[in-house]
């Protein structure tokens, strides 16, 4: 199995291989900058023996020396061609472990931004693992409204921004509101996508939450400024589970299926606007509104209202 060095830049992350040398005797062996030269030009194509010689401004017995040590290395191989030697490079690098100190490193929580998001999803992120359920409303008409959702697929984009910080779920995380209601689910982390005419779970915790939806000449959504009707604003709330205090429900939805993409895309493409400054205070909430700034007929901007 090959080793790897792992270098930053400006929050993005690149390996290189290395060979891993074992002794100190083998490394000065090759710690000489004639073999260095040497693997550098390797490094990007293969040699014959006497056209690196010739490279490297050495007479050819010099350069089987040096080609040796790093065979000898495992850097190269040297393999017959005809009347000469081919080199060919196995590495791009050497290393020498002073300690083997075993450091996990992943690579899905390294910049800044991502930790806003982290901070805010801290009970649906257990090592790596997604601890809860995202629920959606069931596309058959259910409820007293009869409704049909049609903001499930949101969920997808949810799920993909979520797999920056978690591996592939054994089970299957997404439920519907039905199931929560037949299987009694509710004493579950809990992340709920849609309004309460769509969704039945955002119904039953309705009262629960710091921005309610309300029914008034059409559904609109009440904070302390007023109530809120356009269909482009939504909703991002974080709660303690009213049926269970030692787990929290977030509710990303939204006056009408416009609202839930705006309130959705807030807590995933625009995270790091959204979830700044958040110090893991419950309830938490914020209204958000969706905007199409360059005219193309999807929403590309967001802006949140405190």
């Amino acid at each position: 199995m090959k080793s790897y060095i792992l270098k930053s830049d400006n929050d993005e992350y690149f390996v290189n291989d290395t060979k891993i040398i074992d002794s100190i005797s083998n490394i000065k062996q090759i710690a000489d900058e004639n073999a260095v030269n040497m693997m550098k030009k390797l490094s990007k194509k293969q040699y014959k023996l006497d056209a690196i010689a010739k490279e490297l401004k050495m007479d050819k017995k010099t350069a089987a020396s040096y080609a040796a040590k790093l065979e000898k290395a495992g850097l190269i191989e040297v393999a017959q061609w005809k009347d000469s030697k081919l080199l060919k490079a196995n590495y791009n690098s050497f290393s020498y472990e002073i300690n083997q100190n075993k450091i996990k490193f992943d690579p899905r929580t390294r910049n800044k931004d991502s930790q806003y998001a982290l901070n805010f999803f801290d009970k649906f992120i257990n090592n790596g693992k997604f601890n809860g359920y995202i629920c959606v409303g069931a596309s058959d008409p259910h409820g007293e409204y009869k409704s049909v959702a049609k903001d499930s697929h949101y969920t997808a984009y949810l799920g993909m921004f979520m797999g920056q910080f978690i591996d592939l779920p054994g089970s299957m995380p997404v439920i519907l509101d039905t199931d929560v209601i037949s299987k009694n689910l509710f004493k579950k982390n809990l992340i709920v996508i849609g309004g309460p005419v769509t969704n039945l779970v955002t119904r039953d915790i309705n009262n629960f939450l710091p921005i309610k939806f309300i029914k008034e000449e059409g559904w609109g959504l009440k904070d302390k400024s007023g109530i809120h009707i356009r269909d482009y604003e939504g909703t991002i709330e974080k709660i303690k589970n009213p049926f269970d205090k030692e787990k929290d429900i977030i509710l990303i939805a939204g006056v009408r299926n416009v609202g839930t993409l705006s309130a959705m895309l807030a807590a995933t493409k625009f995270s790091n606007l959204t979830f700044k400054g958040y110090s893991n205070e419950i309830p938490w909430s914020r209204m958000i509104r969706g905007y199409d700034i360059d005219g193309d007929g999807e929403i590309d901007s967001i802006e949140t209202v405190k």
